[in-house]
């Protein structure tokens, strides 16, 4: 007998929407049903299924429906996470981090005897304002114009937020520990950054703007998410932007996490890796990375709107044991995650954090889970067809006159040399240049008042109020005068800074020089601008072909494009103006080389040209195309070797976990047959991609051939605590473990009639223990009492 009736409704499978006397339920299958759904389709709101229910009814809606069913399914939702932390206390699983030290099998599941990476984990990183959060304001007054003004807060307190989100969420208080005005940043002289700094890009990136350009508009409170996943995809952690853009605070609050919790050696792409690299090497983490190995990282399709220099320092291609990695899962993540907007843009605190967290651990379970297999495979079949491309290279080194493949990391260390003189003026070129300047600007002003007075300029000096015949105004008249005096003044204050005891002539060969050094400046400051426009057509023509870009918006793209290429073409007349005047004249460029140019390395090599004039091996483009196929291949066969560490540490993790959950079951089958339900419920769940994985591991190896060097055999987990032994009865491997599952689950449907009566007792008697089961897994689905 059921204390009370909202149990007694439970138990026979109905969600109530009132705690007392409720007058409506929901069944639990329509709450599942749209709860898998809504997580494989994030659009579909409550109103539009309510509408769908009523429709189907043949009821006219009722607006208040939806609140019903919001209510009835908050509670279905708090039933399942009451049911899966008892799950996961049964199996020791509910300590802190275990899920962020677990989630990835391929990532943590380490093993005894592997072979050491460079980079024990890799991950990427990004910020995110698609899944911004409206906060709901009192409006106490108006403005002038009549719009009103918001007020204070007015959304209700809800305790259950504290709890939301916290297998996934890094708390508001520990991110704003990182924010600039709570930590005292030592000055970048006592905490160099290991890689030196790669300066250029700041312009380009608007979340390496300063803090006070990256307000967000009042209306948000959250607006928007700062997410990490492994390279796999898994999502790690994740942290909202609160009230604001993304700000430094929010990488090092997960790089703070990762540290903690994963240690030395990781790999971590951004698509502002360089600034944020600089950033974390003048923190208060910066000595702690730095004893940790913590690598920041650019992501491959981001980092070709990063300078040359900065590549060659950060870009994935290049650095050492990172493989073929791109650093890019965020962008795909977002493709998908954006979905969730609407869902989330007028939600409450804690209905957001719910939305965010189901979505998290639906996509980990039911979709990076289900391709990490797929996603491994395709990674060793792309290594494995770019080794084929080796004996090509050596061909071409041959042509080239290279014997040997050391030459290519010399070649780049001589092209970041170059590129590193190109960084800044020294303070006497650019003094030099000033006083050239200034110089000029006199000259020029004594033109203009020598033009205004048709009188010499010694009398116009002393007789400056009887000059009444001069053509020009008085007010004319007097403009020049104090501009010549204002030039004459900063001429002299720089040559009192210079030390120049003779001021220098058109015909001296320090006036030449300063020409020559301030032409170059003017022409690098052309190649900066049409670079400039250029990368910004590159973006648009990005955004313009994603499948989800609006009409409206591709045609305001489109126009935009009309007008930026105008832009380009006047950049490129002012560059070909200036490179006629350096000396030796630059390089001069056509519209349709700029037009397909895709990668600034392209712009970079121009920059000084005459340094150039000696064609260095690495400034051709064969050469570099050569390059890039010579680190192709090292990155290659890094990615083998990660892969079949990887593969194997899967296979083992498939093998340990079904071992473990069935162990757990039996263990529990006596004394607590409901939670020992929930476990194997569980376990089927975790079991249901182990028969692909195997398949797929399997095809590769007999496919690849010799070509595959890892092994199918699994190892042991490296690990203090003892692993558990697979139990009698207990099957191991990924096939026969999908056969058992399917045996098993035959046995729960199995009723046959036609069997003799021992056989129907056991079948009665395995009936009613299958019922038991589920009343008690639907008793421990409501909550406490």
């Amino acid at each position: 007998m059921d204390k009370f009736t909202t149990c007694s409704l439970i138990r026979h499978g109905l969600i109530p929407c009132a705690p007392w006397n409720p007058k409506l339920a929901f069944t639990i299958r329509l709450m599942e049903l749209f709860r898998v759904a809504h997580l494989r389709t994030p659009t579909l709101s409550i109103q539009a299924w309510t509408k769908t229910i009523s429709d189907l009814h043949g009821d006219a809606f009722k607006p208040y429906r939806s609140q019903q069913f919001s209510v009835s399914y908050d509670v279905f939702l708090g039933l399942l996470d009451n049911v899966d932390g008892r799950v996961m206390r049964a199996l020791a699983r509910d300590t802190p981090n275990w899920r962020l030290m677990n989630c990835c099998s391929g990532c943590m599941y380490k093993l005894e005897g592997e072979e050491e990476l460079e980079f024990s984990m890799l991950v990427t990183m990004d910020g995110n304002d698609s899944l911004k959060r409206v906060l709901r304001r009192e409006a106490k007054d108006f403005d002038e114009e009549g719009n009103l003004i918001p007020g204070e807060s007015k959304e209700r307190f809800d305790p259950r937020a504290a709890r939301a989100g916290k297998d996934y969420f890094i708390p508001r208080e520990k991110v704003n520990l990182w924010s600039k005005d709570r930590t005292a940043i030592p000055a970048a002289a006592e905490n160099p950054s290991p890689h030196g700094a790669a300066r250029g890009c700041e312009e380009r990136w608007k979340n390496l703007a300063d803090d006070a350009s990256k307000r967000m508009w009042g209306v948000y409170d959250e607006t928007g998410v700062f997410i990490c996943l492994c390279r796999h995809g898994f999502v790690l952690l994740v942290a909202d932007m609160v009230r604001s853009g993304e700000l430094s605070k929010y990488p090092l609050a997960v790089v703070n996490e990762l540290m903690e919790v994963f240690g030395a050696a990781i790999g971590a792409g951004y698509d502002i890796g360089c600034g944020s690299a600089s950033t974390l090497w003048n923190s208060p983490l910066g000595a702690k990375a730095l004893l940790k190995k913590f690598t920041f990282l650019v992501g491959a399709f981001h980092g070709h709107a990063h300078n040359r220099l900065c590549q060659l320092l950060y870009l994935a291609s290049y650095v050492l044991g990172l493989g073929l990695e791109d650093l890019e899962g965020c962008e795909r993540f977002f493709s998908r995650s954006n979905s969730m907007a609407g869902s989330v843009r007028y939600a409450s605190v804690f209905h957001r954090l719910q939305t965010l967290t189901s979505y998290f651990k639906h996509f980990d379970a039911h979709e990076t889970y289900a391709n990490l297999s797929k996603f491994l495979v395709n990674n060793y079949w792309q290594a494995l067809e770019i080794l084929e491309g080796e004996s090509a290279l050596h061909s071409a080194m041959q042509a080239a006159g290279i014997d040997d493949v050391s030459e290519f990391p010399k070649r780049l260390e001589s092209e970041f040399k170059f590129l590193k003189s190109l960084m800044a003026d020294s303070e006497e070129d650019t003094l030099q240049m000033e006083y050239y300047q200034r110089l000029v600007n006199l000259a020029d002003r004594r033109s203009v008042v020598l033009i205004s007075f048709p009188i010499s300029w010694l009398i116009l000096k002393l007789e400056l109020v009887k000059a009444k015949d001069s053509t020009a105004s008085t007010t004319v008249r007097r403009h020049a005068q104090e501009n010549f005096d204002k030039a004459w003044a900063e001429v002299q204050e720089t040559e009192i800074r210079m030390g120049v005891k003779d001021r220098w002539l058109d015909t001296s060969p320090e006036w030449a020089e300063a020409a020559h050094l301030v032409s170059t400046k003017r022409y690098r400051l052309a190649l900066l601008k049409l670079e400039r426009l250029v990368v910004q057509r590159m973006f648009e023509l990005t955004k313009m072909n994603l499948s989800q870009t609006g009409y409206k918006l591709r045609k305001h793209i489109a126009k935009a494009l009309q007008v930026r290429s105008q832009a380009i073409r006047n950049a490129l007349k002012t560059y070909n103006n200036s490179a006629k005047s350096i000396v030796p004249p630059g390089r001069q460029l056509s519209w349709s080389e700029v037009i397909e140019y895709a990668f600034l390395a392209d712009f970079d090599l121009l920059r000084k040209p005459a340094e150039l004039g000696e064609v260095r091996p690495w400034a051709t483009p064969a050469a570099r195309l050569l390059l890039d196929k010579y680190f192709k291949i090292e990155r290659a066969r890094e990615r083998i070797k990660r892969c079949n560490i990887e593969i194997r540490r899967v296979i083992t993790h498939i093998r340990d976990e079904k071992a473990f959950l069935a162990s757990k079951e039996i263990e529990l089958q006596e004394s607590d047959p409901g939670l020992a339900w929930c476990i194997r419920k569980y376990r089927f769940q975790r079991e249901r991609y182990d028969s692909v994985h195997m398949q797929r591991f399997e095809g590769l190896a007999k496919k690849a051939g010799p070509l595959f060097t890892g092994t199918l055999e699994p190892g042991i987990r490296l690990s203090k605590a003892p692993e558990p032994q697979p139990m009698e009865g207990v099957v191991e491997s990924g096939r026969e473990g999908s056969e058992f599952r399917a045996q098993a689950l035959a046995r729960e449907m199995e009723s046959s009639p036609d069997s003799d009566e021992e056989n129907d007792d056991d079948v009665g008697e395995q009936a009613e223990d299958e019922e038991l089961a589920e009343e008690l897994h639907t008793i421990y689905m409501v909550s406490e009492d």
